[in-house]
């Protein structure tokens, strides 16, 4: 079928006005932001250490909480309708959804002043899907036509992705993709200088953008990330604060004493041991929001022992994860029964069944019958404050399961996404998935497809991914069947648990006020105030 999909928008509408679904707590529900809130200031806020500062190499939180303030896309996202709005894209066009056509505004420049063109985008994409520069993102450039000939090395540039003109990009897809716009916000693809191509070592140090803040200094690592405001930025909501400093911890735990000692004004992550007393150390400013962020436990399908559905499932139906989040996390969590969550139109309350309900008896049965191991060994990262939750999980399984002995590992998240890519895991290992942008493809496919990079669990059927690829190919209101069919072939194949949707947990100085989460789960540093320098 063709249809024409057309968008356009002032500029007024941008990821500063985001909605946050859902915030109660100390804190004020100010209106400021909305308003044009009051500029200036300065503010620290809790961050992890960054896995990369290359657009095209940032494939989780700690990077992307700067880089998306560091740099602009052709779109953002509307959290409110669920939907892409202009970044530095004026508008775009789309008779079937293969062939988009993108005018960009004239008015953008990068930091060091260069102007901001189409073929800052040509550039960008063509370097983050060379697979000589091993970036992370690349794989969400797999259905632009001319991807597998780059990675093939028979050629060094997508065929289809071109720039006509200054401010006109257009792109050709092997497949209809009707939430190209909506992908299309990720830093993955965002422009970069021609700077950038003399030394990319030397520019992740110090990435010069072009999106509301500016690096002001050296990324310093394992320490801390300093941005100031871009007054040239052309948008119409850019960032209040004029410097915002980002301190990078190893242990979120120190983190929270540092806010209450006035080291740290934001930590928008509070451990599970501290939430107990966060009402308490926090009166007037703490606050909660709902995110569509699942946390789970992912297993390495590649070895023998985890080899068997029946053991993920036994595994699954051995965790009691009400008693975990009233007695671990204060029930601010959202136990997770689906793999998509619940703020999609696809998401679906009890889709995965039996699988995701305590049933210990049964659980046992299953975990026999199949031949689960004896013995476990659970990974994680560490000074996350994921320790107290993981050790609770496999004491059930200890409990409710011939499970005899279970051993941890635990080290830094960069080297530990590292490793889990290496597919190298020892057994059963936790991470977390955020929105990067609101759709059920980004929800599954990125984890699940057999060809995906972030896949490590190993798995991979062909009934996946042909239902993931009708689900793409539809428009949007036909998708959400094949999804949640797509979704249904994950939860009979178990790669990993689905534990719960995160509830972020933010506490803050009284320097600060108008905060803001998305249903990623990141920060919106952008509208933060600065109530008193």
């Amino acid at each position: 079928m063709s249809h024409r999909n057309r968008f356009t928008l002032p500029m007024a509408f941008t990821a500063a006005s985001a909605l946050v679904l859902s915030a109660c707590g100390g804190g004020d529900d100010s209106p400021a932001a909305d308003e044009g809130g009051s500029e200036g200031g300065s503010f620290t806020v809790w961050n992890c250490e960054p896995q990369s500062l290359t657009p095209g190499d940032s494939s989780e939180v700690c990077g992307a909480r700067v880089l998306e303030q560091v740099f602009t896309g052709l779109t953002e996202m509307d959290y409110e309708e669920m939907e892409a709005i202009p970044g530095v894209a004026e508008d775009w066009e789309s008779e079937d959804n293969v062939s988009w056509t993108f005018t960009l505004g004239e008015d953008w420049t990068f930091h060091n002043g260069d102007e901001v063109t189409a073929q800052s985008f040509v550039d960008a994409f063509n370097y983050t899907v060379d697979p000589d520069n091993a970036q992370a993102n690349a794989e969400y450039y797999e259905n632009f036509v001319g991807y597998d000939d780059v990675v093939d090395g028979e050629t060094d540039e997508l065929e289809g992705v071109s720039a006509p003109d200054d401010y006109t990009l257009e792109i050709e897809l092997e497949e209809p993709f009707g939430q190209l716009p909506n992908m299309l916000s990720l830093v993955g693809f965002s422009p970069l200088p021609e700077v950038a191509f003399d030394d990319m070592d030397a520019f992740e140090s110090s990435p010069i953008g072009n999106g509301r803040y500016q690096m002001d200094g050296d990324w310093v690592h394992d320490t801390e990330i300093h941005v100031e405001r871009y007054d040239d930025w052309p948008g119409e909501n850019p960032g209040l604060a004029d410097n915002i400093e980002w301190k990078i911890y190893s242990d979120v735990s120190t983190a929270y004493m540092d806010v209450q000692a006035g080291e740290l004004d934001i930590l928008e992550d509070v451990p599970p041991e501290n939430i107990d007393t966060m009402e308490g150390d926090f009166p007037d400013t703490h606050e909660f929001f709902e995110t569509g962020t699942l946390t789970y436990l992912g297993f390495p399908t590649y070895l023998d022992d985890f080899a068997e559905e029946d053991v993920r499932h036994a595994l699954s139906m051995a965790i009691d994860r009400e008693e975990i989040l009233e007695s671990i996390f204060s029930d601010t969590m959202t136990p997770a029964r689906s793999f998509l969550p619940p703020v999609l139109e696809e998401g679906r309350e009890d889709a995965c069944g039996e699988y995701c309900e305590f049933d210990p008896d049964a659980a046992a049965d299953l975990y026999e019958e199949a031949g689960g191991p004896s013995e476990l060994t659970v990974l994680f990262n560490s000074g996350a404050g994921h320790d107290e939750w993981v050790e609770a999980v496999t004491n059930q399984w200890q409990q409710h399961l011939p499970v005899d002995d279970v051993s941890f590992e635990s080290m830094e998240f960069a080297q530990y996404l590292d490793d889990l890519a290496e597919l190298d895991a020892a057994g059963p290992y936790r991470l977390g998935w955020t929105l990067s942008y609101p759709s059920a493809q980004e929800s599954l496919e990125p984890m699940y497809s057999s060809t995906a990079s972030r896949n490590y669990t190993g798995y991979g059927t062909d009934e996946f991914d042909d239902l993931m690829a009708e689900a793409n190919a539809s428009d949007p209101e036909d998708a959400v069947t094949a999804y949640q069919d797509a979704e249904d072939v994950l939860i009979d194949a178990m790669p990993s648990i689905p534990l719960w949707f995160e509830d972020q947990r933010v506490v803050h100085s009284d320097r600060v006020d108008n905060l803001g989460v998305t249903p990623r789960g990141l920060l919106q540093v952008e509208r933060v105030e600065v109530t008193e320098d």
